[in-house]
């Protein structure tokens, strides 16, 4: 686990594994957690936010933007060391609640791996659902502003119910799996891992039209301070393109 500060409030906890990224934003009145990683113990979240001078009890929310285990897998164990208000997306509910949990013998399998470590992933994929049951305490829906002043936008494409957060006070796009970070520029999350070519189109040029000072996507690393002209260019490169990258960046 890396921490990495991209503003004023917004930290990035880095993982080598899938080169993941969650993030927390700081605040007088607690921490807000954006997805909570790929450890299903909580345990990277928990170190980043003692890197950063703050505990796991002063997390007030979990922001989520889907259901993966790379981005959510330790979200449930935060949010019991927390007591945190929990938001997704409703299309995501199936997934975090475990009715779409894999059954027979897929399932029976994936019940009998770890849910952490080096079969954490494994597990992940053949259970189809976060390790751990997560109610939400609120659904969200596009426009919603949640905590204050994290505006939802639904960016669906890459999975169902997926939504990004414009934390717009210190102009951060947290972005998810929206769209994806390589070098100093943006680029698209492969068609292999993309259910809905044109939706994931929409949900990227909708992420581009923002006046970012960062954008915070699920892999890699954020992108600080991204130009204006590259912005462009790749919103012209998007809607003009017909056929979607098979591997992205």
């Amino acid at each position: 686990m890396k921490l990495r500060r991209v503003s004023e409030s917004v930290y990035c906890v880095q993982r080598r594994a899938y080169l993941s990224c969650s993030y927390f934003v700081t605040r007088p009145d607690g921490v807000v957690c954006v997805d909570a990683g790929l450890d299903a113990t909580g345990g990277d979240m928990v170190r980043g936010l003692k890197e950063a001078g703050r505990d796991v009890s002063e997390v007030r929310a979990i922001l989520l933007t889907h259901w993966h285990n790379d981005h959510a897998a330790g979200a449930a164990r935060v949010q019991e060391q927390s007591g945190a208000r929990v938001y997704y997306h409703a299309d995501a509910a199936p997934w975090f609640t475990r009715e779409a949990a894999a059954k027979g013998v897929r399932g029976w399998l994936a019940r009998r791996l770890p849910d952490a470590g080096p079969f954490g992933p494994l597990r992940g994929m053949l259970d189809a659902a976060s390790p751990h049951r997560l109610d939400a305490h609120a659904l969200v829906a596009d426009g919603d502003v949640v905590e204050g002043c994290f505006r939802v936008l639904e960016t669906s494409g890459h999975e169902a119910g997926h939504v990004s957060y414009w934390f717009e006070k210190e102009r951060v796009l947290f972005a998810g799996d929206a769209l994806a970070v390589a070098g100093d520029h943006v680029t698209y999350i492969g068609r292999w891992l993309t259910r809905d070519v044109e939706a994931a189109r929409a949900s990227m040029l909708r992420c581009l039209e923002l006046p970012a000072k960062a954008i915070c996507p699920g892999h890699r690393h954020p992108l600080v301070d991204p130009a204006p002209e590259h912005l462009a260019a790749m919103r012209a490169e998007v809607a003009a393109r017909q056929r979607w990258p098979v591997f992205g960046a």
